[in-house]
């Protein structure tokens, strides 16, 4: 048993994946790279409104003068045939890409399908269907016993056939069917020859006679026994949309409608094949020439587009053009979803992609250097330290040796609070906001310098003291004048 998917129409299909609300309106679709641009394939209203294959846009437009011109994108038909084809493996791993828009399933060996009536295999076929549609696509499906029954099924239905007597539905079709030349079916015509049945009454030879070698091909494309084995084909591990824009665009608000509808095709894409998102990266061409590239790392990876589309939301609006957008591509880097088992003791972050989510915020708003985790710097110099993004995956390395002493804890201020300090050999006397007294006893100096070889040169005296109402500060002494650091409690 096979089943082929069809999709008529698949290139104008491709085109319009992302923009479905288009079908009802007359839409052409034209292939530039031809030497004359003609329309290969337009919408029902197009077609109502009198706008025929083959026509120059010059001619449709005089046709119907509402009708929308859209391009052929052979990128986009690229990306349509991934999705049906990471969509269909799910169903059944034995697929060949026939033809584009045609898809062939080997069912042999699958246990849905073993000994099933016409209902269960109409059910299945009817999730498959389904399936695709979920892509903004839609499929005809046609079951058979070869894979040349099973296309012509899907090719002359609406939805969904399963063919029972493969010989009489052969006979049934018409002969258009078999795709003959103009001058074959002109010549048919004048025979009185409607159906494929009365065409194989004929007989191969005899119809070799008088039409040539074309009656092998027709014969062949009539046969309802011959099989031959698939040229198999395996879903791609890649995941990507993209547009080329008939309209630039300026703002943002459409911008993220239409990332939000490249994220559900995504979404549903990498949930057919057990994927979920890693990274996504974003690729804007600007209609100056320039192309902005922006890799966002997903924090716990996954394939929930809300989550996804708050991360680009959240990156944009802190993004400037200088022009408009003509081209959005958005790339999702699959992985399989992980499994972690925490210790008895840990705990994880309940929304870690909200928390991403904030940090993000916060550095659009402050500076991606003023967000993260402080990490100490390998320096002498006195609150020398560096903010790198946080790192939940990784376990705290505890400390082989503990200290013998704890420290005397220093309660820093900051910013430091300035002073003047009266000085003999030692401070006598400190004046600030933080603290201000005599000094009974005084502790220092420490003096330590680095950096004298780099522009960024520091230099520093500090004092410990202790004032006359038992305080005990910190006084440090840099190029900028004297200030209370902090007190030791």
């Amino acid at each position: 048993m096979y089943a082929v998917l069809h999709l008529p129409r698949f290139a104008l299909q491709a085109a319009l994946r992302h923009e479905p609300e288009l079908w009802s309106r007359p839409i052409a679709l034209v292939d530039r790279d031809q030497p004359t641009p003609r329309v290969i394939e337009l919408t029902d209203a197009a077609l109502a409104a009198g706008v025929t294959a083959g026509q120059t846009p010059t001619q449709a437009l005089a046709r119907c003068r509402s009708v929308l011109i859209r391009h052929r994108s052979l990128k986009q038909e690229l990306a349509a045939t991934q999705a049906v084809v990471q969509c269909a493996d799910a169903f059944s791993p034995h697929l060949e890409c026939t033809a584009p828009g045609v898809f062939t399933l080997d069912l042999r060996g699958l246990a849905v399908v073993k000994d099933a009536a016409p209902e269960q295999l109409a059910t299945w076929a009817g999730q498959l269907r389904r399936a695709v549609t979920a892509l903004n696509l839609s499929a005809r499906v046609g079951l058979g016993p070869t894979p040349n029954v099973a296309r012509h099924a899907a090719q002359w239905t609406d939805t969904i056939h399963i063919v029972g007597d493969a010989r009489a539905f052969i006979a049934a079709l018409p002969v258009a069917a078999l795709q003959p030349s103009s001058d074959v079916a002109l010549l048919l015509h004048k025979w009185g020859i409607r159906t494929v049945g009365e065409l194989l009454a004929l007989g191969q030879d005899a119809l070799a006679e008088r039409v040539g070698l074309e009656a092998f091909a027709l014969f062949a494309a009539a046969s309802a026994t011959s099989t031959r084995p698939l040229h198999l084909v395996r879903p791609e591990e890649r995941f990507e949309e993209s547009l080329d824009l008939e309209q630039p665009l300026e703002t943002l608000e459409p911008l993220l409608f239409l990332l939000r509808r490249f994220l559900d095709q995504l979404g549903r894409r990498m949930e057919a094949t057990g994927f979920v998102a890693e990274t996504l990266t974003l690729r804007l061409r600007l209609e100056s020439g320039e192309v902005l590239d922006r890799r966002l790392r997903v924090p716990h990876p996954t394939r929930q587009v809300e989550v996804l589309f708050r991360m680009l939301q959240t990156h944009l609006e802190s993004l400037r053009a200088d022009s408009p957008v003509v081209m959005v591509a958005l790339t999702a880097a699959p992985t399989r979803p992980g499994q972690k088992q925490f210790g008895l003791f840990e705990t994880a972050l309940r929304d870690p992609q909200q928390f991403q989510e904030t940090l993000a915020r916060l550095s659009a708003l402050l500076g991606a250097d003023r967000v993260g985790t402080p990490v100490i710097e390998d320096s002498h110099r006195a609150d020398a330290f560096t903010l790198v993004p946080p790192d939940f995956e990784s376990a705290p390395v505890p400390s082989e040796r503990p200290a013998p002493l704890a420290p005397t804890p220093l309660r820093r201020f900051r910013p430091p609070a300035a002073a003047e300090v009266t000085m003999a050999a030692t401070p006598q006397s400190v004046r600030s906001a933080a603290a201000a007294g005599k000094v009974r006893f005084a502790l220092g100096p420490w003096r330590a310098s680095g950096g004298w070889w780099e522009p960024g040169a520091w230099e520093r005296e500090e004092w410990d003291v202790l004032l006359r109402d038992h305080q005990v500060v910190r006084l440090v002494k840099e190029a900028g004048g004297w200030t209370v650091a902090g007190m030791l409690d």
